[in-house]
């Protein structure tokens, strides 16, 4: 597995070809932990998770101490790992990264002039070092939200004035 690193924090991970297919059977893996564990009762669970023999899924990884495998944890692995299979990059990073204009705008799906016209415009804070611009990720991340939610209010709004009744070839009248 391949990757590329934006800040020492962080990083992006591509998979190989030999990879995917190793990523397929973890994601078949942690689908069926998910479905297991969905299927408990939560009363029934906490009884059992009082005893002390109660078995516990663990994270074994060479070098570190084992650690508890939490649904939290399994969750993101099963959402990487599905990514990952179908042979997509997946980026990791802390939540308090600072990008570059370059990184903030791949990350947004947008080119870097438009961005800047952003930063200028003050729609997305960032910093100065130097001569350049870093943005945070938790505030590329909000921007991203923001935009999101005002795009679907628009969408609403033009649903709400379609009347699918006065379309003649509308399939969903019958």
């Amino acid at each position: 597995m391949s990757t590329r690193s934006i800040s020492e924090s962080s990083a992006t991970y591509l998979p190989n070809a030999e990879d995917r297919r190793q990523l397929i059977d973890i994601k078949e893996s942690l689908s069926a932990l998910q479905e297991e564990t969905q299927q408990l009762l939560d009363k029934q669970f906490d009884a059992m998770a009082a005893q002390n023999d109660f078995p516990v899924a663990m994270l074994k990884v060479p070098g570190s101490p084992d650690r508890p495998l939490t649904p939290e944890l399994a969750d993101v692995l099963f959402k990487v790992a599905d990514q990952l299979s179908r042979g997509k990059a997946i980026f990791v990073a802390p939540y308090d990264t600072k990008l570059t204009t370059q990184d903030a705008a791949d990350y947004l799906g947008i080119s870097r002039p438009t961005l800047v016209k952003l930063l200028e415009q003050g729609d997305i804070p960032f910093t100065r070092v130097g001569r350049h611009r870093r943005v945070m990720l938790s505030d590329l991340q909000h921007y991203a939200v923001t935009q999101h939610d005002k795009n679907m209010q628009i969408f609403d709004a033009i649903a709400a004035d379609e009347d699918p009744r006065a379309t003649l070839d509308n399939p969903l009248i019958s």
